[in-house]
């Protein structure tokens, strides 16, 4: 028996972790995500999502969560529709972010309270075999690379005041919307909510700092069982040394491409 290299495939970890101060205030974890794979058999494309609840917002656990599934919802039904994201647009993106708004809105009256209670940021990434798009509203962040090579794919949003950021929730929400695509081919992403900011980029340069995402990659591509891989993520984003940078809620969404080996016969 030998082995050849075969067809690429995708292996991801995602956690949400609940911060050391909504613990301490015993509200919940307001971080959600969502990762797909999609292409049927092929499971050729990936699509990633990661919201960051609004902590003043009552009800932002279940926004976040509301906004990853809808927006993960309507790209799978766009590429079972239109066979692939070739074509998509921004007008096409707003309509996703539209049906997560309705969605929220009716929650929010089933909750006797209003869409304001439910304020979520959301980051998206598509990645398919001949296209990448990138889309996000407020902050967070998703890194793109290849060989090694990493960048920001849109610096986190300011709000009108300090500490604040834009939101899914907002009327104004197409004029913070910020939106990619590119034929650019991807093999390493991550995804990750304000929590994670000060570990993950590098402010002054505006770029994302390596030593932090390099390891983690390194694992990922390199691990006989990416399953099993879980428990130590989790323990990874629980440790003293990434809690001690912030008291956030936590998400992290880790992507890799790596090539597949085939069995044959000498």
């Amino acid at each position: 028996m030998g082995t050849s290299i075969g067809e690429t495939v995708w292996r991801h970890l995602a956690h949400s972790l609940q911060g050391t101060s909504h613990s301490a205030e015993g509200s919940p974890c307001q971080d959600s995500h969502r990762v797909l794979l999609l292409g049927g058999e092929a499971n050729d494309t990936l699509v990633a999502c990661a919201a960051d609840g609004a902590g003043s917002a009552k009800h932002s656990s279940a926004g976040s969560s509301i906004a990853c599934e809808r927006i993960t919802a309507n790209a799978a039904a766009y590429l079972e529709s239109h066979g692939s994201f070739d074509l998509l647009q921004i007008e096409d993106v707003w309509s996703w972010c539209e049906d997560a708004r309705r969605t929220i809105e009716k929650e929010a009256e089933a909750r006797a309270s209003s869409s304001r209670e439910f304020a979520t940021t959301i980051c998206t990434a598509i990645v398919s075999p001949q296209r990448a798009c990138f889309f996000q509203i407020g902050d967070g962040a998703i890194i793109a690379g290849a060989r090694g090579v990493l960048g920001v794919v849109f610096w986190p949003q300011s709000g009108e005041y300090a500490n604040s950021t834009n939101f899914l929730t907002a009327e104004d929400f197409r004029t913070h919307l910020e939106f990619v695509t590119t034929e650019s081919q991807f093999s390493e992403l991550a995804l990750f909510t304000d929590g994670l900011e000060r570990l993950a980029l590098t402010f002054e340069s505006q770029t994302p700092f390596p030593p932090f995402f390099h390891p983690l990659f390194q694992v990922l591509r390199t691990a006989d069982d990416p399953a099993g891989l879980g428990d130590d993520f989790r323990r990874f984003l629980q440790s003293d040394s990434v809690q001690a940078r912030s008291d956030d809620d936590k998400t992290l969404i880790l992507v890799t491409q790596v090539a597949e080996e085939n069995d044959q016969n000498d």
